[in-house]
C-alpha cells in the first residue's frame, strides 16, 4: 500500500510517514535554518572613507533601499534642517517623518531633483503632449503628471530600483548634460554610463545629496566616531536567507495542481512538526531581513492563494500542529466569509492582500492597478482591524510599474508565485515562493524544503 493511500487508517499512514521520513532524510541533510550575517542589535556604522555615522532608520533605509551602490556615502551626520530630521548621501537626501512611523514613508528622499533644476525651462523640461501614435510599452511610458517620457535603460532601472516610491516622476526627458545622458526625476538624477555596461554601475544616480550639502553650506567635516560604532563592512549585515516560502491553493478531491485532499496536506504538516519545522509569518522573515529580529531554526512560511472556503478548515489542521499560515484573499471575491477572516486573523495568521477581482495586473492601467491593490488593503483592514502589509500578484504576474504601484498604495513587500527559495532585500517587490501541488508526495515536499 503506498503511504499516501487515502484508503489507510489514520494510524497505518502515521506509521508509513514516519517510514518515508526515514526515506527521505538523506535528501534533506542541509535542512532549511536561518544564515544569520551579521548582528540584529547593530545600530549605527562608521565610513572611514567619509568620517561619518549611518545610524538607527536611516541606516535600514540605506541597506534595504540600494546601500552604496544606490546611495553612495555619507557626507553628514544626521542633522536637524528646517526642523527635520535629515542626512546627505552622496546621491541623495534622506528625511525622516515621524508621521509615517510604521509605513514604508518614515523614510523618504528629498526632492532635489526638482530643488536642482528650479528655474530651468531648457527644452528637456518643456512638458510634452502624449503622443497617441506611441503606445505605452515595456519600453516606453508616459506620465501625464509630468508630461514626460520614460523609456528603454533608464525605464529598466526605474522599474527595477524603486520607481515612483523611490525616484518620483521624471520631470526631464533623455538629454546630454556635463558629457553624459542624464534624465531628471523629482527626487534623483539617472546618469548612463556606457564604460560599466553590464555593471551594477551601468546607470547611476548623479550626486545631487553632495551637491545640495555644499549649497545647504552644511558641514561634511568629519566627525568623531561614537563609541563601540564598528567601521562599515557588507559582512555585518544581512544579504539573503535561504528558505522555503511554500504556496497551496484549494483543498479537497479530487487531487490536481490546484487543488490537494485535505489527509494529503494532514501528512505534510505531520511530517514538518516531526522534522523539527517552525512556521513563521511574512512580518518576522520581513523583521529578519531589516535586522530587527531572529527566526527559528527550519523556519518555513505557509501561504494559501485565492481565499477557498476549504482554507478555513486548513486554518484548523495547521493549529492542530502548531503552525500559523498567510492568507493572500480576494477582497472583492473570498469564498471565505467576512467573518471567517476576521477569525483567521485574531487567531494569529496573516490576512493579507489579493486584490479585489484576481485580474493580471501587467494588463491593466495605472488606475486600475492602483484600485486593485489599495482598495483590497482597505477592505482587509477595514474586516480584520491590523494592518495589511503583503500583496501576493495574482497569477505571479508583475512587472517594474505594477511592483511600484503596490509599493505606493502603503505595503511592505509582496510575493511572486514561483523562483525558488532565495529571499533578499533587493526581491522586495518579488519575493519567490515554492508551489506544493495536490500531487507531492513527502519526498516532494522534502525536497523543496532543501
Amino acid at each position: 500500500m503506498k503511504s499516501d493511500d487515502p484508503t489507510a487508517p489514520r494510524g497505518r499512514r502515521l506509521l508509513l510517514v514516519r517510514l518515508t521520513v526515514a526515506a527521505v532524510l538523506a535528501l534533506t541533510v542541509a535542512q532549511v535554518a536561518a544564515p544569520r550575517v551579521g548582528a540584529t542589535t547593530l545600530e549605527a556604522v562608521y565610513f572611514p572613507v567619509t568620517g561619518h555615522q549611518v545610524s538607527s532608520r536611516f541606516l535600514t533605509y540605506w541597506r534595504t533601499h540600494g546601500g552604496l551602490t544606490m546611495f553612495g556615502y555619507p557626507m553628514t551626520e544626521s542633522i536637524q534642517k528646517n526642523g527635520q530630521t535629515v542626512q546627505y548621501f552622496e546621491r541623495a537626501r534622506f528625511e525622516l517623518h515621524p508621521e509615517f512611523v510604521g509605513t514604508p514613508y518614515e523614510v523618504e528622499l528629498t526632492l532635489l531633483g526638482r530643488l536642482s533644476v528650479v528655474g530651468r525651462t531648457d527644452a528637456p523640461f518643456t512638458p510634452l503632449p502624449v503622443n497617441p501614435a506611441v503606445a505605452p510599452s515595456s519600453d516606453r511610458v508616459f506620465f501625464a503628471p509630468t508630461g514626460h517620457y520614460l523609456s528603454y535603460g533608464f525605464k529598466q532601472y526605474w522599474d527595477t530600483h524603486g520607481g515612483l516610491a523611490m525616484f518620483g516622476y521624471p520631470i526631464s526627458e533623455e538629454f546630454a548634460e556635463n558629457g553624459f545622458t542624464v534624465q531628471y526625476f523629482e527626487r534623483a538624477r539617472f546618469e548612463y554610463h556606457p564604460e560599466f555596461r553590464g555593471t551594477p554601475y551601468e546607470v547611476e544616480l548623479g550626486r545631487l545629496g553632495a551637491t545640495a550639502a555644499t549649497a545647504d553650506g552644511v558641514s561634511t567635516q568629519p566627525a568623531a566616531r561614537q563609541p563601540g560604532v564598528p567601521d562599515f563592512a557588507p559582512e555585518l549585515f544581512f544579504q539573503s536567507i535561504h528558505i522555503p516560502v511554500l504556496m497551496y491553493h484549494n483543498f479537497g478531491d479530487p487531487a490536481g495542481r490546484y487543488q490537494m485532499p485535505l489527509w494529503r496536506f494532514t501528512d505534510e504538516m505531520d511530517w514538518l512538526q516531526a522534522n523539527g519545522y517552525h512556521s513563521v509569518s511574512l512580518s518576522q522573515l520581513f523583521d529578519y531581513m531589516q535586522g530587527t529580529s531572529d527566526l527559528p531554526s527550519r523556519p518555513v512560511v505557509l501561504t494559501f492563494d485565492d481565499s477557498w472556503a476549504s482554507q478555513w478548515q486548513v486554518a484548523g489542521i495547521l493549529e492542530a500542529h502548531g503552525f500559523k499560515g498567510v492568507f493572500f484573499v480576494i477582497a472583492g471575491a473570498s469564498q471565505l466569509s467576512d467573518g471567517q477572516i476576521k477569525a483567521l486573523s485574531d487567531r494569529g495568521h496573516e490576512v493579507e492582500a489579493h486584490t479585489m477581482t484576481h485580474p493580471y495586473l501587467t494588463h491593466l492601467s495605472d488606475d486600475q492597478v492602483a484600485w486593485q491593490v489599495e482598495a483590497s488593503k482597505a477592505h482587509l483592514e477595514a474586516i480584520t482591524g491590523r494592518p495589511v502589509q503583503f500583496m501576493a500578484y495574482p497569477y505571479g504576474d508583475y512587472d517594474g510599474r505594477v511592483a511600484s504601484i503596490v509599493a505606493a498604495a502603503g505595503y511592505r513587500g509582496a510575493l511572486a508565485a514561483w523562483g525558488g527559495k532565495d529571499w533578499s532585500p533587493a526581491k522586495q517587490w518579488s519575493e519567490p515562493r515554492v508551489e506544493i501541488n495536490g500531487f507531492s508526495s513527502l519526498a516532494d515536499l522534502a525536497a523543496a524544503l532543501q
